[in-house]
């Protein structure tokens, strides 16, 4: 059989594993929201070129946002186009993981390799990102394959020695933990080339040029680096181990999103892992590089952990491909139907994990462009839209549109917002607030929450993967005379308001209750307000704990009064009508409901009056 009957041969195994890649990975390319660290990264990509090489600007080396400068001007900045340049180089991967492998053991190893690549979770997930991962760990790939090319020859020769310092430094220029990949292949080159001085004097001044060629950028982005450094020295303990070590090889065999139970199967794969790791050290010389790949990157991570204010698996993408070839050399050096057993189990890891990326709304990326369409879908003119923290500017500017009006809030105990409050309150009827993050970095008393539950009355609640967000309706009440109604022996309904004038479908309904503690509670209750029929028939509810979970029943002091504002949205299909509200308490983890106690009560829930629903 000739040389060129073998390769044709081989492509045509590779183009098909090649196709089966491009279509996973873009596959579902719009179908997770832009969420922050991409809007971030298109934001600072629309910027003008000076501005996107300043060093204060990203916490990584400038390359990724520079091409995505030049891609955003060609391409657009849809979510289609942002997402695309990253399949790119995820493809690379599949062809450039193939020639290491054909490379290292051959071409069954390397056919292996290939098609673990093509349906690798982890890697899909990081192609269909706008950030640099996919770029850093192809960068880095090829760096490996041009140093295993120079291996070979008796001296570094121009053309791989060009290919790898281009490689190595676009890397490098992408993500600091390329250096880390530098560092694996240079501790492997020592140890495979100690004995040819000549060679590795050769080999060393390349790292010397590479080195040369980042350092101005590396004084530049000193300071800037420094500044977020951390001192969690923790993170050399047992839970840095099980979250750089064992986090990221689960996540490489399994990917991230899996259950808990399900990074069992990640887990699993430590055994062929473990098997090709073994073939490494004692077949071939060579295939040690695999190792020196995978273990060094992952030591180095770990030992970084203390100055790192976090760590993510994806830090590490540049190891994946030395992951995914040593778990082919496993399967080949396994027995046949314990191979086939081992690829069926990674197959079906990753493809267990696709199915979660593309289904489970518990593995959203984000949330943020759900929540403005939702905003979209039920603004009406003369809304306004508060958005609190200033972390979600880059996602606005993707999302937002032009109507309502936001206001970016500033802090708390700015001197600004008392007035700007005020002022919106005074010249607006409906105010969306969009909490974004965690308000414990910004808000953590809900100051802002607090202040419109006590003006308003809260007519939606939405939680996203990005934040949440409320809508409060301002208007009149009119109080209704209640005898006392006890909840159980802990809570009492000592005042009701109901919203005044007409109402009719399509509108908001604003209720006041006045609920007040009897005695000191450990458990945070959740209130209900239902509109019911005649009939019975449920219409119109509203179910939250007390200011919209600022004040839980848990804090509340003997006598004190929680005076709690809802407005039940009243559907635009609702006939007009006599309608009845009732209220009531339950605990959210049983459901169960307090006992209701009192003049016109039902057994676990109050009467609070009838109210009359008009035609539009």
């Amino acid at each position: 059989m000739t040389e060129e009957w073998r390769s044709s041969r081989q492509a045509l195994f590779v183009v098909p594993i090649l196709l089966l890649a491009f279509a996973l990975r873009v596959h579902g390319l719009e179908h997770h929201n832009i969420w922050g660290d991409e809007a971030f990264s298109i934001a600072l990509g629309k910027q003008p070129l000076p501005q996107v090489v300043v060093p204060d600007q990203e916490t990584n080396p400038p390359l990724y946002h520079i091409l995505l400068h030049f891609w955003l001007s060609m391409a657009g900045d849809s979510i289609l186009a942002v997402r695309y340049m990253s399949v790119i180089p995820g493809m690379l991967l599949v062809p450039l993981t193939h020639v290491i492998g054909q490379r290292l053991f051959g071409r069954p190893g390397a056919a292996l390799a290939a098609i673990l690549t093509a349906f690798s979770s982890f890697a899909i997930y990081y192609s269909q990102e706008t950030r640099m991962y996919a770029w850093v760990a192809a960068f880095s790939t090829l760096s490996v394959y041009a140093s295993l090319r120079l291996q070979r020859q008796s001296s570094p020769r121009i053309k791989w020695s060009a290919v790898f310092l281009a490689s190595m430094l676009a890397a490098a220029f992408t993500h600091y933990y390329a250096f880390l990949v530098m560092l694996a292949e240079n501790l492997f080159m020592i140890w495979r080339k100690h004995h040819q001085r000549r060679w590795l004097r050769r080999w060393l001044g390349l790292q010397v040029v590479a080195g040369m060629a980042f350092l101005p950028w590396a004084l530049a982005h000193t300071d800037f680096i420094s500044a977020k450094a951390s001192a969690r020295w923790d993170a050399l303990g047992a839970g840095g181990l099980d979250a750089v070590w064992a986090g990221t090889l689960a996540a490489f065999g399994a990917g991230e999103t899996v259950s808990p139970p399900g990074r069992w199967l990640g887990i699993a794969l430590l055994v062929p892992l473990a098997i090709g790791l073994r073939r490494a050290l004692q077949r071939s010389r060579r295939e040690r590089v695999l190792a020196y790949w995978l273990f060094v990157p992952l030591a180095g991570a770990w030992l970084l952990g203390p100055l790192m204010p976090f760590f993510f698996p994806r830090y590490l993408f540049v190891a994946l491909p030395a992951y995914l070839l040593l778990l082919a050399a496993g399967l080949r050096a396994s027995a046949r139907p314990l191979a086939v057993f081992w690829l069926l189990l990674a197959l079906l890891a990753n493809g267990r994990s696709l199915r979660s990326y593309y289904s489970d709304s518990n593995y959203a990326k984000g949330g943020y462009g759900d929540l403005m369409a939702y905003v979209q879908e039920h603004r009406r003119p003369g809304d306004v839209l508060l958005l609190q923290n200033g972390a979600q500017a880059a996602l606005y500017d993707y999302y937002g549109q032009t109507e309502p009006r936001a206001y970016n809030m500033p802090p708390w105990d700015d001197a600004q917002m008392q007035p700007l409050l005020q002022s919106v309150s005074a010249e607006y009827e409906r105010i969306w607030l969009l909490m974004y993050g965690d308000p414990v970095g910004y808000d953590p008393q809900h100051e802002l929450e607090r202040w419109l539950h006590g003006r308003a009355f809260r007519a939606f609640h939405g939680d996203y993967v990005d934040g949440s967000l409320d809508l409060f309706v301002q208007g009149e009440i009119v109080p209704r005379s209640v005898s006392e109604m006890r909840f159980g022996d802990v809570i009492a309904l000592s005042g009701v308001g109901i919203g005044a004038g007409e109402h009719a479908p399509g509108d908001t309904l604003p209720l006041a209750l006045a609920w007040r503690a009897l005695r000191p509670m450990g458990r945070d209750y959740t209130a209900f307000v239902h509109l019911v029929d005649g009939e019975g028939k449920l219409w119109a509810q509203a179910d939250s704990q007390p200011l919209g979970g600022t004040r839980p029943t848990s804090r509340w002091q003997p006598g004190e009064t929680v005076i709690d504002r809802v407005a039940l949205p009243l559907s635009g299909e609702l006939p007009p009508g006599e309608y009845r509200l009732q209220a009531g308490w339950y605990e959210l983890e049983s459901m169960q409901r307090l006992p209701a106690a009192g003049a016109g009560s039902l057994a676990d829930r109050t009467q609070l009056g009838a109210v009359e629903i008009t035609s539009q």
